[in-house]
């Protein structure tokens, strides 16, 4: 071989392992990020909450007894950070907290479900604030959807519904909205080096190809900062780049502090009565009885407005599904036991306080346990859903607080309807389907709701 040659392989060789280290590298700090809720109690769940009516112990890693082949591998890191902590030239007692963390989300990562993450102890304190109804930052639930699409593999920012009141609503974000930067910088979906390799580049081409890889990484946010960022009450007016279908816009919202009412209220005409649920936590239910109260005995149709509605605690949904629906039970959910998959049914004390016809409004933002209520009420009260497909977020996420504060949530199992319809992913599709965004201040939604309920209860008298 030629000196020319023996050139031409080392530069080739070199840019191969520049590739192979620079994609990497993106994939152990997307390894580390927690893709997932940004306001989790979203999908909030605790151990306790399996089955509202049971009583479900708690796991104790301490109790449980562990496989040969964990063992292994807990002896496996063990060995490893006990290597680092008494060889590793660089290595301070300082480290071993992040290493830790970083190891926990690495493991939890390779999972590839962006709704099981670990959480330090500020991101679990942000979860448990919002799992009592108060937001920080724009006050939109986000989560991360996975999508593949040409052997490339994307995990996008995206709304499932902005909150009542939040600075997300007064911008104008909508469900479904993709936010790809912040202030012009890239909230990174992908890795960029491994499209570069793909390409075919070769020589210079490669190389520049690679430079601009890493630049654009190195400028871009990931999705932990950005989600840091977006739920942070200090941070000053953003810019945010969202994707709306084929069609991109800038959104200017204004972080504060938000805290959400779960349930509001209103007296409409002709006896008919409004009642809106805008989130599932420890609070909604007894909001709920304060509503029906004051709506009073004598409705003679009532709109019940999940729109937006981005779930929340099974617990919560199945007390507020017990004051709506006569059924005992408001749900299937399957989860696993070692090997083998059980479902079970998420029972109630039903005792249903209306008896007027009800009609349940739904759109893109109505998601997890308002999804079930919403088909409960369909199939149990004899209820029309209007509006838009639903979301489609049918899994549980348990919430598992650690001993230094941070927490774990952990994908455990996945809502069903009554009939065992599986709806996630897929949502569910209204009986009547109605444009749900406002025009000109004109509710079209809403209208069709409160004409349905009119031309029932005119029937009814009829009759």
């Amino acid at each position: 071989m030629n000196v020319l040659s023996l050139r031409r392989v080392l530069f080739g060789g070199v840019l191969l392992v520049l590739a192979f280290l620079g994609g990497w590298w993106l994939r152990q700090q997307m390894a580390a990020l927690p893709i997932a809720s940004a306001h989790p109690s979203a999908r909030l769940s605790s151990l306790e909450e399996y089955s509202p009516q049971q009583d479900t112990p708690t796991p104790s890693a301490a109790s449980e007894n562990i496989s040969p082949i964990s063992m292994d591998l807990m002896q496996l890191f063990y060995s490893v950070y006990k290597y680092v902590e008494k060889q590793h030239v660089e290595y301070t007692p300082e480290l071993a907290k992040p290493m830790a963390y970083g190891a926990v989300r690495a493991m939890l990562q390779s999972l590839n479900d962006p709704n099981t993450r670990f959480l330090d102890p500020e991101e679990a304190r942000l979860w448990q604030e919002a799992a009592k109804g108060t937001y920080y930052g724009i006050g939109a639930v986000m989560t991360v959807v996975r999508k593949v699409t040409e052997d490339v593999e994307r995990r996008e920012l995206t709304v499932v519904a902005p909150l009542p009141g939040s600075p997300a609503e007064k911008a104008g974000l909508q469900p479904g909205d993709v936010i790809s930067e912040i202030d012009g910088r890239w909230v990174i979906a992908y890795d960029p080096f491994l499209q570069v390799r793909r390409s075919g580049a070769r020589g210079s081409e490669l190389v520049k190809a690679l430079e601009e890889a890493r630049k654009r990484v190195v400028a871009g946010l990931d999705l932990r900062k950005a989600l840091g960022m977006l739920t942070n009450k200090d941070q000053p007016p953003m810019t945010l780049t969202v994707r709306r279908g084929n069609t991109t816009l800038k959104v200017k919202v204004n972080p504060s502090v938000l805290r959400v009412e779960p349930v509001t209220y209103r007296l409409m005409a002709d006896g008919l009565g409004y009642l809106r649920i805008a989130q599932f936590h420890a609070e909604t239910p007894e909001a709920l009885r304060r509503a029906l109260a004051g709506l009073g005995n004598g409705l003679r149709g009532l709109v019940i407005d999940l729109r937006n509605n981005p779930g929340g605690s099974l617990e919560s949904a199945s007390q507020v599904a017990a004051m709506l629906v006569k059924s005992p039970t408001l749900a299937l959910m399957e989860t696993r036991q070692g090997e083998t998959k059980r479902r079970q049914p998420v029972t109630i004390n039903a005792n249903p306080r209306v008896k007027a016809p009800i009609v349940v409004l739904v759109n893109r933002g109505t998601a997890n346990v308002a999804e079930v209520l919403a088909v409960a009420l369909r199939d149990k009260a004899n209820a029309r859903l209007v509006g838009e497909r639903t979301f489609g977020d049918g899994l549980i996420q348990t919430f598992i607080p650690l001993s230094d504060g941070s927490a774990l949530t952990l994908t455990t199992g996945k809502l069903l309807t009554l009939s065992g319809g599986d709806f996630h992913a897929k949502g569910v599709y209204p009986t009547v389907a109605v444009p749900t965004a406002q025009r000109l201040g004109q509710d079209l939604a809403l209208e069709r709701a409160v004409g349905l309920l009119s031309a029932r209860t005119t029937t009814r008298r009829a009759s």
